[in-house]
């Protein structure tokens, strides 16, 4: 995960008169779920405007697993808290995230006690409340809150863990592509510090070695966080590489 700053501005594809009496109504069933019947959702909030902002914004990547893609309209829009929970938040923009189908999929339908840390939120730093890890051979990708005592931490790296490992027999081998991916992106960072290494000083062959390191392991590419937190990254790489 990494820290998002969402766009002020509601997708216009949200602020149409029929969302609006949708909401209206799912807050009223909400406070009155005996004698009210559950509203149905009027429109798709699957538009071009929203995935246009979730590319600025997410960088094509799932904000679950940093796993980058041609386009936003590759993934999911996953509601940050369940839509079953809180249907008058089907359409509330700060609620809406962009997920790969089967990270979506593998996240449970209840929000767990105390919730989960929320990447575009700037109270909830996921970058540092968060410790990455890799095994030295770069697979089984391992989250853990910085902060025991922080729940919302605890829970997210909770789910960040199903996510990336499975859980049971068949969800470990459903996520092994995944994990291979991650693993095919630790092999070229480190072949490309091997190379950045070997380059004599003020060539061009180091020069764009370093361009093509810090495009790694920028903010905008893929898997940032675990591969930040790869050894060779801490110790040879240096600082202003990082956006």
């Amino acid at each position: 995960m990494i820290n998002c700053t969402r766009e002020p501005d509601n997708p216009t594809s949200l602020n149409t008169a029929e969302i609006q009496q949708y909401i209206n109504d799912a807050v009223a069933y909400l406070a009155d779920s005996e004698n009210l019947p559950k509203p149905d959702k009027p429109v798709s909030y699957r538009n071009s405007d929203l995935l246009e902002a979730f590319d600025r914004i997410f960088h094509s990547k799932c904000y679950l697993t940093e796993q980058q893609f041609i386009n936003s309209d590759t993934m999911d829009i996953e509601h940050f808290i369940p839509q079953a929970e809180r249907p008058d938040l089907v359409y509330e923009w700060s609620n809406l995230f962009p997920a790969e189908h089967n990270s979506n999929m593998r996240k449970p339908r209840v929000t767990p006690a105390g919730g989960y840390l929320d990447p575009c939120n700037p109270d909830d730093d996921v970058e540092n409340e968060i410790m990455y890890s890799l095994s030295p051979n770069g697979f089984d990708p391992y989250f853990e809150a910085g902060n025991p005592l922080n729940i919302k931490a605890v829970n997210t790296c909770n789910l960040l863990n199903r996510i990336h490992n499975g859980h049971d027999e068949n969800t470990k081998k459903s996520t092994l592509e995944l994990r291979h991916t991650i693993h095919k992106k630790y092999v070229k960072i480190l072949n490309k510090i091997c190379a950045w290494q070997g380059y004599a000083d003020g060539s061009p062959e180091k020069f764009q070695a370093a361009r093509e390191l810090r495009d790694m392991l920028s903010r905008k590419s893929s898997f940032t966080m675990l591969c930040r937190t790869i050894p060779a990254v801490r110790l040879f790489v240096p600082e202003e590489f990082f956006d």
